[in-house]
């Protein structure tokens, strides 16, 4: 995930149809009939088979279509080869693989140009960030008619061969989103996400959060919604909810689509064995003072736009820890080592406060879309009331980690 510009001004994508490249170029130390073999084979591959052993059948409602696989690329040139070599290497028997380059200036945008001929390559015109460059895929995924499911995928992982298919396998009837389970990249015991918790001030967290993997989570449970970093979402469910809310730029757009996929009626479901190895804040970094601006003011407006009055009320305890412990450098709810430095306490205190001011900024077209979709919600205040104690992550974890 690219960095943010902080000057507040983004541009309007421009339409511009995708690039797909037929041809393959030949690789070094590759031969080039080998590669075209390889080439035709992996595509036959993404087409899916037809015969009556197609192993599709068997996932969970029958027939399940095409999957469409959306991977966001910025900047991404020690990332994206491993990436799309495993995601290519899937057992689930029809699917694409749709890769939005964020103008990519590190030469990524080159080597899926060169090196994956049989992706659909999707080059923006310039870096429109997460929320938006995955819009970008996820319209060019809805563009085929006979797509029935699609996945988002971080550039900085590695997915198993089962993946698609163990998501698929979990899409029942009624679930309309489902959670990978996700494990650090250079730490494989340790888990990154297995679905989404969320508290009652807005928050959210990673359930299973850098807790050692013991077989805790390798249970297919009900969760509250998945990670965009690797989940599945069914195509009804885009149609009818909207993809993600592009205000938000990056970070807490899949809990405000996962608010919404629930309020018209949708479950969320995880799949223990659809295994995601992830190198967590590759783009980011941890403590940048950009994507604390952007988790507080995304979560107010996730506050708004989603929770039923009454429980807002409930947040405000929370709001006030928030302010008092969110500045200091914690880790996994306990202070780091040594004495905090002024800078960096001062950067996140302000990055804090300039997350709030913005969202109180922006309230009136939070409440907007609050109105919006409390027409149009197909669940009671009880149910909700049940989701935020059933999917509820601690203060604790949810202020302090």
């Amino acid at each position: 995930m690219p960095p943010l510009s902080t000057t507040g001004e983004f541009t309007t994508l421009v339409s511009e149809g995708p690039l797909i490249l037929l041809r393959p170029s030949p690789l070094p130390g590759i031969p080039p009939d080998a590669k075209k073999i390889s080439c035709m084979r992996r595509r036959l591959a993404l087409l899916g088979s037809t015969s009556p052993s197609n192993r599709q059948g068997a996932y969970r409602g029958g027939m399940a279509g095409r999957c469409h696989v959306v991977v966001l690329n910025w900047n991404g040139r020690d990332s994206i080869r491993p990436c799309l070599q495993s995601v290519l290497h899937q057992t689930y028997p029809s699917y694409r693989v749709v890769v939005v380059d964020n103008a990519s200036t590190d030469g990524s945008r080159d080597v899926v140009r060169d090196e994956f001929p049989e992706v659909i390559f999707v080059p923006l015109p310039e870096n429109l960030h997460f929320a938006r460059g995955t819009n970008a895929g996820l319209r060019e995924a809805l563009r085929d008619p006979e797509c029935g499911f699609i996945a988002t995928l971080n550039n900085d992982t590695r997915v198993d061969p089962e993946w698609l298919a163990e998501l698929v396998r979990m899409a029942g009837p009624r679930v309309g989103m489902v959670a990978s389970k996700m494990v650090f990249f250079d730490r494989p015991n340790v888990l990154n996400s297995t679905g989404v918790c969320i508290g009652p001030d807005g928050s959210a967290m990673d359930r299973g959060w850098n807790s050692v993997d013991e077989g805790q989570f390798d249970q297919a449970l009900d969760v509250f919604g998945p990670s965009a970093g690797a989940a599945l979402y069914r195509r009804d469910v885009l149609e009818s909810v909207g993809l993600l809310d592009e205000d938000f730029l990056a970070y807490y757009e899949d809990l405000d689509l996962a608010w919404r996929t629930r309020l018209a009626g949708w479950e969320a479901r995880f799949a223990p064995r659809a295994i995601v190895h992830h190198k967590y804040s590759a783009s980011y970094g941890s403590g940048n003072p950009m994507k604390t601006y952007l988790c507080e003011r995304n979560r107010v407006w996730n506050l708004v736009q989603n929770y039923p009055w009454r429980y807002v009320t409930t947040g405000i305890p929370w709001n006030l820890v928030r302010v008092m412990a969110g500045p200091l450098p914690w880790n996994g709810s306990q202070v780091t080592a040594g004495r905090p430095t002024r800078g960096r306490f001062g950067k996140t205190a302000a990055a804090m406060a300039r997350g709030r001011l913005d969202a109180y900024a922006g309230l009136p077209r939070a409440l907007a879309k609050r109105r919006g979709r409390e027409a149009t919600s197909r669940v009671d205040v009880q149910t909700i009331g049940r989701w935020i104690r059933t999917y509820r992550v601690s203060m604790k974890d949810a202020v302090l980690a």
